[in-house]
């Protein structure tokens, strides 16, 4: 498994259309933390708005995402209105999301490698035939796929995880961390694995990533123990299965990254 299939895999993106039509008045979305809001504009112009005023005006097809629910407003700047597609998003906690920038606004023109699938999305959004929804939902589930490869491809991603996946050394710690996320990792092993001194491994995660390596290792252990938990693994189990040698030492470790216990979190959360 690659680098970024290993945080999507964490992330567990995953995309349901809300609307599909022709916008024809002012829509506003509140902040909305529990997950994001994609827009797919197909036809028209539109402005674009966001808490402290015009961002963008959009005069062509164009591809719009709030990955952490931003507020934003979308204004039609014509009688005939514009064509839309929106989709609610959602992603685990997880160092994929926490990488993503708060907004993202392509113009289709720069998303060739994507457009078959665009293509097909509006077809199917667009007209009436059978498993329409299913079919949507498929597409759109490919769509937020595509388009986080397009932001590590295209070095879109300033910050975080993701921005690390140029570098093929990074990628590569990334990479073995993720498939080992149980093993106790030190420095000087994970720089040895990607062929670095010790000092300068260190000093390009922290710089790259924004935190030190295995202050990364511990906080990707415990968003994936988050996970499990909501699962409805046990404590214990999870604890193991994410690198602790028991659910004490896995508490101490959760509520010193988040405040409270696994127990409080997950009750909660439920």
């Amino acid at each position: 498994m690659d680098t970024l299939s290993a945080l999507i895999s964490h992330a567990e993106p995953k995309a349901n259309l809300f609307f599909s039509g022709n916008l024809c008045g002012s829509s506003s979305s509140t902040e909305h933390p529990a997950g994001g809001i994609l827009h797919l504009v197909r036809t028209g112009e539109m402005l674009l708005f966001e808490e402290h005023g015009l961002t963008h005006r959009i005069t062509e097809p164009t591809l719009i995402i709030y990955p952490k629910g931003k507020a934003h407003r979308l204004q039609p700047q014509t009688l005939e209105g514009c064509d839309v597609v929106c989709a609610n998003l959602t992603f685990k906690d997880s160092p994929l999301y926490r990488a993503l920038p708060d907004a993202i606004v392509l113009p289709l023109s720069e998303l060739d490698s994507l457009s078959d699938t665009i293509n097909m999305l509006f077809v199917e959004a667009f007209t009436s035939r059978f498993a329409q929804v299913a079919i949507i939902s498929t597409l759109l589930d490919l769509l937020l796929l595509l388009v986080l490869r397009h932001l590590v491809e295209n070095r879109i991603c300033q910050e975080g995880v993701l921005s690390a996946l140029s570098d093929p050394k990074l990628s590569k710690a990334i990479e073995i961390i993720h498939k080992q996320i149980d093993y106790p990792w030190t420095i000087d092993e994970l720089a040895n694995k990607v062929g670095m001194s010790r000092a300068r491994f260190a000093a390009l995660f922290n710089q790259t990533i924004g935190q030190p390596p295995l202050s990364y290792v511990t906080e990707a252990r415990l968003l994936l123990a988050k996970k499990l938990l909501l699962k409805g693994e046990p404590i214990k189990s999870v604890s193991l299965e994410v690198g602790y040698s028991g659910s004490v030492a896995f508490s101490r470790a959760f509520q010193r990254q988040f405040g409270e216990t696994p127990r409080a979190w997950y009750l909660e959360q439920t």
